[in-house]
């Protein structure tokens, strides 16, 4: 009876995992947090320069004056000029400081996030619905606008300040899917502040709080919208004596090896070599091949991924010695040439 609880236990996790990775790549659509995602933004960098280098000081003006919780009631759709003026007579003698903030807006902007920004022409060239959620003043955002070029991929933003909501707000993330007519199951959500991401995904859509772009980029390839980047899956050489050189390996490198593959119609043998994590080696012998070092193979992470990397390979004038196939120890792979004429598998 305990055998079979333990059981029924672990088939329903199992289960609940495989649920959760099939909800997780059954999305189609990326929508992105802007600031501190795609776009460097911190009133710091302008404002150490108006303070000359001194943070001490320059810190305790925007904890105590020009603060977050001021600046997130013009994200909600206040009027800077109404904040300005009330913000002055609380704080005189900041007048320049303070209007500094609107003024200068641009310098705030320190440009694009490495790394994001190429994902997100990524995911473009990939055909994926792509949209903005930001918190975001209307008076400032038109700075942002025309310096970006890439915020023209969206195919929509909706602004905090335009609907006076705020993340992490349910009620922003509704309107969001309302206006563009999102299905949040088919969604992934972007944002730099947990509470936004958990929000999200508290509304059934997929949230990722972002890090880094390394890290947004391996979330993107579990959710499927990204293929992985390519890795080094195992080297090849062709041998004279494919014992001798497994024996070889094994001895002096601690190399692991397969079971040996050999071929039913050719006169084709080979071996796989594990050695600690890394790319595996290949030896393979044949009397129709001297010894040497034979190619490398790259694996991209999906049988698409194979296809489509070919496909583009080929249309900009990539030397594809064959197409995408089956090969008859399992492999799915296509081999091409580098721009040295060294042969290069690409396989799963």
């Amino acid at each position: 009876m305990r055998e079979s609880s333990l059981h029924n236990s672990a088939l329903k996790s199992w289960n609940r995992e495989i649920h959760l990775t099939l909800m997780v790549a059954n999305r189609s659509v990326a929508v992105f947090d802007l600031g501190g995602v795609l776009i460097d933004w911190n009133p710091r960098y302008l404002y150490r320069k108006l303070f000359s280098g001194d943070d001490a000081a320059m810190e305790h003006f925007l904890a105590n004056v020009c603060t977050s919780s001021w600046n997130a009631q013009q994200d909600a759709g206040r009027p800077f000029a109404e904040a300005c003026a009330s913000l002055k007579l609380e704080h005189p003698g900041h007048d320049e400081l303070i209007d500094a903030w609107l003024q200068r807006q641009e310098e705030m902007l320190a440009g694009p996030i490495p790394g994001t920004v190429e994902i997100l022409a990524e995911l473009h060239a990939r055909g994926v619905s792509l949209y903005a959620l930001s918190n975001w003043s209307a008076e400032t955002f038109p700075i942002a606008w025309k310096r970006f070029e890439f915020l023209q991929r969206f195919q929509g933003i909706l602004l905090s300040a335009e609907v006076r909501l705020l993340k992490p707000d349910p009620r922003i993330f509704r309107l969001f899917f309302e206006t563009f007519a999102v299905d949040p199951a088919h969604a992934v959500y972007i944002d730099d502040l947990r509470p936004n991401a958990e929000a999200a995904s508290a509304l059934g859509m997929h949230g990722i709080h972002f890090s880094d772009p390394g890290s947004l980029r391996n979330e993107l390839v579990k959710a499927g919208l990204l293929d992985p980047v390519g890795q080094i899956e195992h080297a090849a050489a062709w041998v004279s004596d494919l014992e001798r050189a497994r024996a070889f390996y094994e001895r002096w490198f601690k190399a692991t090896a397969g079971s040996m593959y050999s071929s039913s119609t050719s006169d084709f043998q080979s071996c796989f070599l594990s050695l600690g994590s890394g790319a595996r080696l290949e030896l393979m012998a044949s009397p129709a091949q001297s010894p040497r070092h034979a190619h490398l193979a790259v694996s991209v992470g999906s049988h698409d991924a194979v296809d489509r990397l070919v496909k583009a390979m080929e249309e900009a004038g990539v030397r594809i010695i064959s197409g995408p196939r089956l090969t008859g120890d399992g492999y799915y792979e296509a081999v091409i040439a580098d721009t040295e004429g060294n042969l290069i598998e690409i396989t799963v």
